[in-house]
């Protein structure tokens, strides 16, 4: 096993564990409910963490994280609605899937 990946953010940890598991990629979540603990134990040790099960699943998961993190800061920017390719919905920028139809940003008429 390796830890992957830890943040303050237990929000992002879950998003980025339901990612690597539908990538199929073999993971769990430590410390996901330690953060009540902070104070009596340090901080930085009550962060949830996301461990890999095998570590030849690092360089795929890397790869996802990345991109992951490059769509964050592409929707950061974004600061215009977006239509839907599959059904022309209009969708606020922060949204990554259309709300009506389920299908991702990337699908999309601007």
């Amino acid at each position: 096993m390796k830890r992957f990946y830890k943040d303050f953010d237990q929000f992002k940890v879950r998003q980025i564990y339901i990612l690597l598991s539908d990538a199929g990629i073999p993971c769990t979540i430590k410390n996901e409910l330690l953060q009540g603990a902070s104070g009596e134990i340090p901080h930085h040790e009550a962060l949830p963490e996301i461990w890999l099960l095998d570590n030849e699943w690092e360089a795929k998961a890397s790869a996802l994280l990345a991109e992951f993190e490059q769509d964050i800061k592409a929707e950061d920017v974004s600061e215009f609605d977006w239509l839907c390719a599959s059904c022309e919905q209009s969708n606020e920028p922060q949204f990554r899937i259309c709300w009506q139809c389920q299908s991702p940003r990337e699908a999309q008429i601007d």
